[in-house]
Order: C-alpha cells, then structure tokens, then sequence
C-alpha cells in the first residue's frame, strides 16, 4: 500500500518537472517533454500491474489487456522520444510510432469487448475481437499509405490528426458502452477506468494536435502526460467502487450490447468505404468481412438464445411436473388429483358419465414406520404406488394419484358400481399380492382398505362431498377389520 500510495505521489512532482521544462524552453525541450512522459508512463505500467496481481481471476484477462495497452503506448513514445535526440523539431524521421498507437487502440478495443463470464458472450467476445483486429489494420494501412504519398490530398497532418481522433473517439464509444450495460461491480470498476482513460486518449491528444498545428507554443506537451496521470490515480484507488449503486436497466442493456456490435461494423465499412478509390478489392473484401462477422455474431447470439428457450421450456416441463407429480411414487400429488377431479366431474356433469373415487389406505402403516423404520416405510409407499399404478393402468380412464402420506386415491371414468367394485378388488388383490411383510398386521403382510363412492348409485353436489363419501368409507372400512372394500353410504 506504501509503495501505491507513493506512485500516486509522484505523479504531481513528475507535471511540475515537465512545466519547468515548458518554462526553461531548452534546446532540447521535447526530449526531456517526452522522457517525463515516459516516467508518468512507466508509473502508470506499474499501478496497472499492482492491480493485475489483487484483481479476480476472471478480471485478469481485462487488466493484462489494458497493461499491454500502456505498454504499447509506451513503445510508441519510446520511439517519440529517441526520434526527438536527432530531431529536436519534432519531424518523425527515423521512426513512426502510428502502428504502436494502433496497437494501443486495437488492445483497448478488445478489452472493451471480451466478457470474462458467460460462454455465449465469450464467443460473440472473440468474433468483435476479430472485427477489432481487421479495425486497427485497415486503420493503420489507410495511415501508411497517406504518409508514404508523394502529394497526399488532404494535407497529411490534417487527415492523420482525424484519423487518430477518429479511433480515439471509436474506443472511447466503445468502453462507454460496456460501463453502462455491465451489472458485476468488478467488472463496472474496470470499464470505468477504461471509459475515463479511452476519453481522456482521445480528447487530450486531439487538442494538444491542434494546438501544435496552429500555433508555436508547447504548452500543450502538458496534455500528453495526463491521461496517464489520471489513469495512474484511478489505478491507485484500490478499495474504491465507481457506481456502487448502480444497476443498469434491462432496456439499457439490451440497447447498449445491440449498438456495441453495430458501431464495430461500422467502424469497418467506413474504413472500406475509404479504400474503394484506391483498392476496389481491399474495400470489397472488408465490407464482405463486415457484414458476414456482423451476422456470424449475431447467429451465434440468436441460436445461444434458442437454446435458452429450449432449456427453459424443459424446465417449465419439469417444474409443472414436479408441481403435480409426487417426487416419491412417481404418481399425481394431491395437486395433480384434484386438477384431474375437477375436469372428469366437469365432463360427468355435462355428459352424464359414471364417476367413482375410491380412497386408499396402506392398513397399519404407522406400526409397520416403528417396526421397520421410516426407510422401509419409503420402500413400502414405492411398492404399493407401484403396484396400483401398474394395475390401473391395464384399465382405460383409471388413475391412481398419492393423496398424502400412506393413503391413496383411484379415480374411474365411465364405471358402474360393479365395475368399479371390480377394480378396486384387483387394486386390493395386487397389493396383497406382493407379500410385504408386516409382523404387526392381522395378515402379516401389508395389505391396503378402501372406501368407494359412485355417482351411479348417490348424486352428490359437488366434488368434495364425492370426496368426502369415500373419505368416510374408508374409515368404515379400517374399523370393520382393514384389507377389505366399503362401499360408500
């Protein structure tokens, strides 16, 4: 923290060193301009780097792109400066730094675009990183061909001024968009310092061009060293979260990573567009590469998201299963049932279909859980379901649903009593049939009692009172000896 803290210190004698210089107006005033440029620089290298260590695993990949950034900015100062030992004017003669500035920029680009989270983002991530790439080479060949022009038209300091601004103001549009659209606070501190570095890289060096241009002062090598110094203190901020409170809408969202894509291949088309005078099949192929990366990304977005709605569609499936399933039996839940009670008793009033409940009890069950433990109980409740649903479902409109703990209940459309009686007996039988042993039940084996209401034989007025007749049956049914079938009253 000492050793931050004293970087971010260093940065206020490092302006006063280069007004002084400003001041004095030495011969060679934009070497030593451009070795404290270097010094702010190099300080900047290091926050960035102290940062890169405390940093999150999947932030890293962020942070070691703007350090590479830095370090591309500084090799092109490097260059600035070795240049300025032999050209004290500042005329680039034996070096040109315009493709580390192009580095710079490409790197500060892709930073802008990689998502470190979600796979569907880390693909579109690499499909804008290519866009990003053909960016800055397209960007750096239009460069080199106006500054090896015997007579450029525009005047070459003109266009390579807005040129630059130009690539400034893309990566600074870019990062912006990221800020505003990113929900994680870790990553909201990371594209906020990036969105106030990428404004400052553009806007600085853009006036102080200007002024270079139009006048004789080098007051503005000032402006060249603050972006690093404002950077160097954000990067000195460790404990401090930008926008902690911030969350951005859904609608922002959305509209901020549409446009991010759109801008990218827009970026590429004016650039091809600017080529077509001069190489036709240079300016087809990057419009051609525009618009297949545009519609690549948004196929990989669109069929990302197709598989979400097959996800989730599956997920609803199972969740309304589960909503209606019991997780033990595999048969309805008492949920299930009654959806499934009140439909069939819709259709009998409106058909005058025969209609029987029967409820289902597992004879001593509370005894077996003490005498076997509540495992076996669970064992139990799985065979018994088992075997009622196997039985039922060899007769057409029978369902079998666990109504809760050990007790069951059978719902038959279009029986009479007879057949009904039927097929709660075969019900019964089949359960007797498994030969669960049971020491402290009359049979010694588990066995099951039933009570069974018709609509055949009584006209009940609702649903539940056709419940409750069964309910009441059953009861009857247990306090007559259990392990047999009672017809309701």
């Amino acid at each position: 923290m000492k050793m931050h803290a004293g970087m971010s210190r260093a940065f206020g004698p490092l302006l006063l060193l280069q007004l002084g210089v400003i001041a004095w107006a030495p011969s060679h005033l934009l070497t030593w301009s451009y070795a404290v440029v270097l010094a702010m620089l190099t300080l900047t290298v290091l926050a960035c780097w102290r940062r890169l260590r405390f940093s999150v695993r999947h932030n890293r990949p962020l942070w070691s792109l703007l350090l590479l950034a830095l370090i591309a900015q500084g090799g092109a100062f490097g260059l600035l400066f070795t240049d300025s030992l032999s050209n004290p004017l500042g005329t680039l003669v034996a070096f040109d730094p315009t493709l580390y500035f192009c580095l710079s920029s490409l790197l500060l680009t892709i930073a802008a675009a990689y998502n470190p989270i979600a796979t569907l983002y880390r693909w579109a991530s690499i499909v804008d990183s290519l866009l990003a790439c053909a960016i800055a080479a397209l960007f750096y060949y239009t460069l080199h061909g106006v500054l090896n022009a015997a007579s450029p038209q525009p005047p070459p300091a003109t266009f390579v001024m807005w040129m630059f601004d130009a690539m400034g103001l893309f990566v600074a549009v870019f990062a912006t968009l990221r800020l505003v659209s990113t929900k994680r606070s870790d990553e909201r501190r990371f594209f906020f310092v990036l969105t106030v570095f990428g404004w400052l890289d553009a806007v600085l060096p853009g006036i102080h061009n200007r002024f270079i241009l139009s006048s004789e002062s080098y007051l503005p090598e000032l402006l060249l060293g603050l972006p690093f110094v404002v950077l160097g203190f954000l990067l000195g901020r460790r404990r401090k979260v930008w926008f902690r409170n911030y969350r951005p809408s859904r609608r922002i969202r959305y509209v901020a990573e549409s446009i991010s894509p759109f801008v990218m291949s827009l970026a590429l088309c004016c650039l091809a567009f600017a080529q077509l005078g001069k190489n036709p099949f240079l300016a087809t192929a990057t419009l051609v590469l525009a618009i297949t990366s545009y519609a690549a990304r948004n196929a990989i977005v669109l069929g990302q998201h197709l598989a979400f709605e097959d996800d989730l569609r599956q997920l609803k499936r199972g969740l309304q299963q589960a909503i209606v399933r019991d997780e033990l039996s595999s048969l309805l839940n008492r949920r299930g049932f009654y959806q499934r009670l009140s439909r069939e008793w819709e259709n009998a009033l409106k058909t005058g279909r025969s209609l029987s409940v029967a409820m289902i009890d597992i004879d001593s069950f509370k005894a077996f859980n003490d005498t076997y433990g509540h495992l076996a109980g669970d064992d139990c409740l799985a065979a018994v379901a088992h075997a009622l649903q196997r039985e039922a479902s060899q007769q057409p409109d029978v369902i079998v649903a666990r109504y809760g703990g050990e007790e069951f209940v059978a719902l038959m459309s279009g029986y009479d009593v007879d057949a009904s009686g039927d097929i709660l007996q075969r019900l019964r039988r089949r359960v007797e049939a498994m030969q669960i042993q049971h020491a402290r039940s009359t049979q010694h084996v588990v066995t099951i009692s039933a009570g069974l209401a018709s609509t055949t034989t009584t006209p009940y007025p609702d649903s539940d009172k056709f419940l409750n007749a069964a309910d009441e049956a059953l009861y009857v049914a247990k306090r007559s000896g259990r392990n047999r079938i009672q017809w309701a009253e």
